[in-house]
């Protein structure tokens, strides 16, 4: 496997997993502004997007349309995406820019029965938002995998396959924003 952590400039594991419940989208830009350079804190985060009114705690997290302010905030620019696509995820990342994007966690954590009844009666939504790291080909299958940093895990490089990926982040209607500097 390759090493899709030089993004992230060395980062580990315990500077991924995002420090309160329902911080993921704020952990999310906080790796990516970090990434940068721009040193700021999770926490000084959090109490910047309380105070713009971007996040509640215990509220369910940031909404969608608030992802991406605090990157704005610290000088990048984000581009927001309605419906994106795989190749819109793959255009952006080929430009070296970096992505979030929302999901339905437990088809990720935790596939199976009670995630295809979800499905099937068009239950749940996106709970949770990370970073989306690179794709690449599978050399055995020849298939295409999606790899993502998960500030919810705190893994910095899991692999997923296309059909897992997407049935999680279907359920975010294809929510996605790229950022740059």
């Amino acid at each position: 496997m390759e090493d899709n952590n030089l993004v992230f400039k060395g980062l580990t594991v315990n500077d991924i997993q995002q420090e309160f419940p329902d911080t993921c989208a704020i952990k999310s830009q906080q790796i990516i502004l970090e990434s940068h350079d721009i040193n700021v804190s999770e926490l000084d985060l959090v109490n910047e997007s309380i105070d713009k009114g971007w996040y509640t705690p215990g509220q369910g997290g940031t909404m969608p349309e608030y992802v991406g302010n605090l990157l704005e905030e610290h000088g990048m620019t984000v581009n927001h995406f309605e419906h994106a696509t795989i190749n819109d995820i793959a255009s952006e990342l080929a430009k070296g820019h970096q992505v979030i994007i929302g999901v339905d966690s437990g088809e990720l954590w935790k596939p199976g029965h009670f995630e295809n009844m979800e499905d099937f009666f068009k239950l749940g939504g996106a709970d949770h938002a990370l970073i989306v790291s690179g794709i690449k080909v599978n050399p055995l299958t020849s298939e295409r995998e999606v790899i993502l940093t998960d500030p919810g895990t705190g893994e910095v490089a899991h692999t997923y396959t296309m059909d897992q990926f997407e049935d999680a982040w279907d359920d975010s209607n294809h929510f996605m924003i790229s950022s740059e500097i």
